[in-house]
């Protein structure tokens, strides 16, 4: 890597101008004004808990102002770009982030992260600084491994490289040696000193690992839980950095609380927290259900890594082993509505022979209107909603999301629009195969228990209920389409939403994949019932 600056590029500077920060009722940062050097490495320290990675998220735009826990108020200027955020200052800046567990995307080779960048880089209408591949042997990482493969210093460094292949103004690194031994660590830093003299960006490191970061530090600011406030420290004091790095408290609870929370009130308490949750959770639905299609306009940025996605989730959703899911599936409904239709028939030696030809077309129209679709559909619902719901779910936690937002992408350009289309695209065709196995599986089971009748007779009456001369399509065929799309369609958009709600641990990326099968196959067990009340 070349030591010498990039004369081409400017750098920005970046000021915070009366910012508070508040997680509920606690001040994490009380009114803060300090100034960010153009083209310098800021180390900012802290103690445990005093809001090192609530800074970085808000100093990267990836919380709201005004969010349901975290609240905070004030400006973000850069350079000499005097607009707060609030009034999207930030549509001609740039934040990027190298995450603390790197947020790459796994389903991508490392060219293909980088060259993501590129594609959504800050002003597309100029040149690109590198091609992906000259960025990655820049940086010593394999071009087309794939990223579950690389050691954690290589996608530490292909995150570097995507991180600046999106042209950032101002380039933050969230705990980049955290978990590493002092030898990686040490490792890690002159990689970040070389990064910003070769590129020179405005590189601000949030971190607790002063040791390792204040000898590649131009300045230093300390997040002071005390005072609660963001403090310049002079380099003549980094020697006390240790002993200003206060953990913040917690106040203990009153032991005389205990007596007072009996079994009635904490049941009480309980039951009022699971209420409130409820009507939170049911109204972001009403609003998300809204919203949706709005959400759906077509707003990709790029049309080919729009398509890449839908690509992605059509082989999640409809990929050959839901194919195999819901054949044998097929099988199963067929066989049973056409054996035991007739292994149960009331007097059977005398009502058979003249029914028989009922039954057929009984059986032909309830596999097709009703039996298929219902079982195929809350199949999908279950299996197809899981596996989105946890791509989407690891998406979240592992901060791929977050990174789609720092390179200028709305999660729903290539995660909902993609899902809802293959959603749309799939389920007809998978409840088609279930059909077709359906169909097969029925002729099958008859002609073995009336070899005496033969397939003809099954296929004169089978589909008798089906045909008309007027159409060579099914009688019907508009409702059960219907039926699918909107399966389809509200399965995708749970699965989603599931997978994009808040995810702090990976219990709760189960706990996401566990709600939506649950509310998936409840939404369509409600579709077919409301359709079949007009259908029939």
């Amino acid at each position: 890597m070349s030591d010498e600056p990039n004369p081409q590029r400017s750098t920005t500077s970046l000021k915070i101008v009366d910012l508070e920060i508040h997680v509920s009722d606690r001040t994490l940062i009380a009114q803060t004004n300090v100034e960010i050097a153009a083209g310098k490495i800021t180390v900012i320290v802290g103690g445990s808990g005093a809001g090192k990675s609530v800074l970085l998220r808000t100093l990267a735009g990836l919380l709201p102002s005004a969010g349901d826990t975290i609240r905070w108020t004030g400006r973000i200027e850069f350079g000499s770009d005097h607009h707060s955020r609030q009034t999207n200052s930030f549509a001609n800046h740039r934040v990027g982030i190298v995450f603390q567990q790197f947020a790459l995307f796994d389903e991508l080779t490392p060219i293909e992260n980088v060259q993501f960048a590129i594609d959504h880089r800050t002003d597309r209408k100029k040149p690109k600084l590198q091609s992906a591949g000259e960025w990655l042997d820049e940086l010593g990482v394999p071009k087309w491994a794939p990223v579950s493969g690389l050691s954690g210093g290589q996608k530490q460094r292909l995150a570097i490289a995507r991180t600046l292949a999106a042209d950032p103004d101002v380039l933050l690194y969230d705990e980049p040696t955290s978990g590493l031994d002092a030898a990686s660590g040490r490792k890690v830093a002159e990689l970040i000193r070389q990064t910003q003299t070769s590129h020179r960006r405005t590189s601000i490191v949030v971190t607790h690992d002063y040791d390792t970061l204040l000898p590649i530090a131009d300045e230093v600011l300390l997040l002071d839980s005390i005072e609660q406030r963001l403090i310049a420290v002079p380099q003549q004091e980094w020697g006390k950095i240790p002993e200003r790095m206060q953990p913040v408290q917690v106040g203990g609870r009153d032991r005389s609380d205990d007596a007072k929370n009996t079994i009635v009130t904490r049941v009480i308490e309980t039951t009022k927290q699971y209420v409130d949750s409820f009507f939170v959770v049911t109204g972001s639905a009403i609003v998300a259900a809204v919203r949706l299609p709005a959400q759906l306009w077509p707003a990709v940025p790029n049309l080919r890594w729009g398509l890449r996605f839908v690509l992605h989730y059509f082989r999640l959703v409809g990929g050959p082993s839901a194919w195999v899911y819901v054949i044998l599936a097929g099988l199963i409904i067929g066989f049973t509505s056409t054996y035991f239709t007739f292994r149960f028939l009331p007097f059977r030696s005398y009502t058979q022979p003249l029914l028989i030809d009922e039954l057929l077309a009984s059986i032909g129209f309830a596999l097709y209107r009703i039996l298929v679709p219902i079982l195929a559909t809350i199949l999908i619902a279950a299996r197809c909603g899981a596996a989105v719901s946890a791509d989407v779910g690891v998406k979240r936690y592992g901060g791929q999301v977050d990174a789609l937002k720092t390179l200028g992408v709305p999660p729903r350009a290539y995660l909902l629009l993609p899902i809802v289309i293959a959603f749309v695209v799939a389920t007809p065709m998978l409840e088609w195969m279930a059909y077709r196995a359906a169909t097969m599986m029925s002729l099958f089971t008859f002609v073995s228990n009336h070899p005496e009748i033969g397939p003809y007779y099954w296929q004169q009456h089978f589909f008798r209920n089906l045909t008309s001369t007027q159409s060579r399509l099914f009688i019907g065929w508009g409702w059960v389409l219907g039926k699918n799309v909107l399966c389809g369609f509200g399965t995708a958009a749970i699965a989603y939403y599931r997978g994009m709600s808040k995810k702090d641990s990976a219990s709760e990326v189960s706990r996401a994949i566990t709600s939506t099968v649950l509310w998936t196959t409840l939404y369509v067990l409600v579709v077919h019932f409301i359709v079949a009340l007009f259908e029939f």
